[in-house]
């Protein structure tokens, strides 16, 4: 049982946010709440049954029972149940009782909530054998960090992958679906070979004509998942021909950032990719710029409904810019950036900062009669009517020693076993690449023990060596491979031992790519896990 102040805590904040997801655009509930405690808390106290908040009530019947005795005692605060008063503070007080009562009511009615811890982790348990089969690679790895590269030749569908799984998550709402083309949690940068500064993505400021903050697509788009963070709904961001331009000189500030991401309280946050000072100072034109909303004018109304009046109209929105205003722009925790990547003579080699930071998943043409695969399975891309969960998408730790904690809750043995096993591999693969500056650190261990995490989720009763075997197979080929590149005098040896590292695990995957560079190295000397 949660101790009473964590207990208000949370139920505050929970129906707050039910009450924002029934009227997004409603006025500060934060105001209202609090008048709710006001003048109910000091009578409720004095019942003499335990409680200090009406926020530890949480039993429907129980608090139609403690308002009712409250209202007989204290006739004065009758308003609370007899209608709401036009205005001011009874108004909000008798707005909150009633969908605090609503919100009770319907937990009061939810006998299914016993499930829901066991529905989350078969929700994972499902991926392999349900539409998302042909995702599971995908997902599996932005639950491990939410930067992929997608690399291969051109035309075998990188970009379109991202779309289709914005449409696939995209929930049942009316903003996001407006375009039947292209879906609201989905956004398409067209990199340019010009890029060599941030400033094509994060924008700066400006001096010229009228001071202002030159706001990029990227930007908006980071500002609109932040209206759905709560609602945990996936938003995609897809980076077209990221390697079109130096990746390490305009994405510097956004590799930086994501390795800053951590939880806090409960949400994956990073530090700031913009300052919070930016946006108190062009406060006027990033509200507008960036959601639409209106300098208050009088005599101007905001929106059909009528309101002249842009702080209750736009609640949500202001809201969103309180936070940008206190903390800046930093990565959302439902934001998802997927970059495609053509390896030829018109792009740019990736260098080991980029590949370190990425999780890199390679796209060939399927085996067998791709070409006749192309009629017989192709697919529209089009809105679900039953979305795919947020939990197929979004990752929920970012550190390994959360991973081990959650594994160690029902499996400490074989976690330690885990630990082990993980250290002595790592330790094997560095000494096949001793002498070359492809030798992995904490990062790639970091992202090892994540990845083992989300697919023991999957199918949490396979052997825990198999499980591994298959993680590090995957690691090998998203994040140390993509590392490897040079000529016969830096790689003959290393290659071959990279080649007995994996056979002697039982890597194949991992095993075929290293056969591939190795024949490559003796054709033409030079290799890399690029074809």
């Amino acid at each position: 049982m949660l101790p009473p102040d964590e207990l208000i805590a949370k139920v505050r904040d929970s129906f707050i946010k039910f009450w924002n997801l029934i009227d997004q655009h409603g006025a500060d509930k934060d105001s209202f709440v609090g008048n709710f405690e006001n003048a109910l808390n000091p009578f409720i106290e004095q019942l003499d049954l335990g409680y200090t908040s009406v926020f530890q009530i949480i039993d429907f019947d129980q608090y139609e029972a403690i308002i009712s005795e409250v209202v007989a005692k204290h006739p004065e605060i009758s308003y609370v149940v007899n209608g709401r008063s036009n205005h001011g503070t009874r108004y909000e007080v008798g707005s909150t009782h009633l969908h605090y009562r609503n919100y009770l009511q319907i937990i009061a009615q939810s006998d299914f909530r016993a499930n829901l811890d066991i529905q989350k982790k078969k929700t994972m348990s499902v991926v392999s054998n349900t539409t998302a089969a042909d995702l599971s690679q995908y997902l599996r790895a932005m639950r491990t960090k939410p930067f992929l590269l997608l690399a291969g030749i051109s035309g075998t569908g990188k970009s379109r992958i991202v779309k289709q799984m914005a449409f696939d998550s995209c929930p049942d709402n009316s903003k996001l679906r407006k375009d039947a083309t292209t879906p609201g949690n989905y956004c398409l940068v067209e990199v340019k070979p010009n890029w060599h500064d941030s400033s094509e993505l994060i924008g700066y400021a400006s001096q010229i004509g009228r001071p202002h903050y030159e706001v990029t697509p990227f930007v908006r788009f980071l500002a609109k998942a932040m209206l759905y963070e709560e609602q945990r709904v996936p938003f995609f961001v897809c980076l077209d021909e990221m390697n079109l331009a130096p990746v390490e000189q305009y994405f510097a500030e956004f590799l930086s950032v994501l390795e800053s991401r951590k939880v806090v309280n409960g949400r994956i946050t990073s530090e700031a990719l913009i300052p919070a000072e930016v946006f108190a100072k062009y406060e006027d034109q990033l509200k507008k710029d960036l959601f639409g909303i209106q300098p208050k004018e009088v005599g101007v109304t905001y929106h059909p409904g009528g309101t002249s009046d842009p702080e209750a109209y736009y609640g949500a929105e202001n809201a969103v810019y309180d936070r940008l205003k206190n903390e800046g722009l930093r990565i959302p925790s439902n934001l998802i950036v997927i970059g495609t990547v053509n390896m030829d003579e018109t792009t740019h080699q990736f260098s080991r900062k980029v590949i370190d930071r990425a999780m890199t998943i390679e796209m060939n043409l399927p085996e067998g009669e791709p070409f006749l695969d192309f009629f017989n399975n192709a697919r529209d891309l089009e809105y679900n009517d039953s979305p795919f969960s947020a939990d197929l998408f979004l990752p929920s730790i970012v550190k390994a020693a959360d991973a081990v904690e959650a594994l160690s809750e029902d499996n400490a043995e074989q976690t330690e076993w885990l630990k082990k096993e993980v250290a002595t591999i790592l330790t094997e693969l560095n000494a096949a690449l001793e002498d070359t500056p492809f030798k992995i650190a904490y990062r790639v261990q970091n992202e090892l023990m994540l990845y083992f995490s989300e697919l023991w989720k999957e199918n949490n009763a396979a052997e825990w060596s198999d499980i591994l075997s298959e993680s590090v197979d995957q690691i090998l080929m998203m994040k140390v491979l993509p590392r490897v590149e040079g000529d016969e005098d830096l790689l003959e040896k290393p290659l071959a031992s990279l080649a007995n590292f994996c056979a002697t695990g039982n890597y194949r995957k991992a095993a075929q790519k290293v056969a591939e560079m190795k024949n490559r190295l003796d054709r033409a000397h030079f290799t890399s896990y690029w074809p």
